[in-house]
């Protein structure tokens, strides 16, 4: 008997990405960026939609522990036993503790969602473009300069600023970046300029994948 009979085929193996590593000061070629855009590798992604508030309230208060609990309270109520009512309040304070930490986390993500600068400025071809968001692509040079936001995840490739990353992180005091430095996504320049290779785009931000 044949004993390879029984393998399974082997699944052909999946190209890689080709990664460029573009010079600060000229970045992408045009041909490159073309490339990219084929390789729908450019930083478009689905807005995140979170619950309205109505909903997370209704998805708390009616659930089946609730809803047995209550049934227990009106037999306790019919009964005439109010002393064995007690465990309502603490019902009533979890589900109100679990509404409140939701909407915190909705209010969290929908900052993340909406904080996305319209533009960003790249260098392609050794000129300064400014671009939508969306159209930011994988390696790109990317310029960041003083309150300008971070679009993608990026790794700074010359210069020197500060970020405020605590919208993502929840560092809350600025971190300093140099050449080799991570950006995250969602952050924000508070002081210097630098230029910085895109290494995420689009759902493989940081800033996505946490929301």
């Amino acid at each position: 008997m044949n004993r390879n009979s029984s393998r399974q085929p082997e699944q052909p193996a999946q190209p890689r990405t080709e990664r460029f590593n573009p010079d600060p000061s000229s970045g992408l070629s045009d041909g490159q960026v073309a490339a990219r855009v084929r390789q729908n590798l450019t930083n478009r992604h689905d807005d995140v939609k979170t619950k309205p508030v109505s909903k997370i309230v209704r998805d708390n208060i009616i659930t089946p522990f609730n809803i047995l609990n209550v049934i227990l309270a009106a037999l306790i109520l019919i009964v005439g036993s109010y002393k064995n009512l007690l465990f309502m309040g603490v019902i009533v304070c979890n589900t109100v503790i679990g509404i409140i930490q939701e909407i915190k986390a909705k209010k969290t993500i929908d900052k993340l969602s909406i904080v996305t600068a319209p533009k960003a400025r790249v260098v392609r071809g050794g000129h300064e473009y400014a671009v939508p968001v969306s159209d930011i692509v994988l390696d790109d040079i990317i310029l960041l300069s003083s309150g300008e936001q971070i679009s993608a995840d990026c790794v700074v490739a010359d210069g020197e600023c500060e970020a405020d990353e605590s919208l993502v992180t929840g560092e809350s005091d600025p971190v300093a970046k140099s050449a080799g430095s991570s950006l995250l996504s969602g952050g924000f320049i508070v002081s210097g300029e630098c230029r910085a290779k895109v290494e995420h785009i689009g759902a493989e931000n940081y800033a996505a994948k946490i929301s």
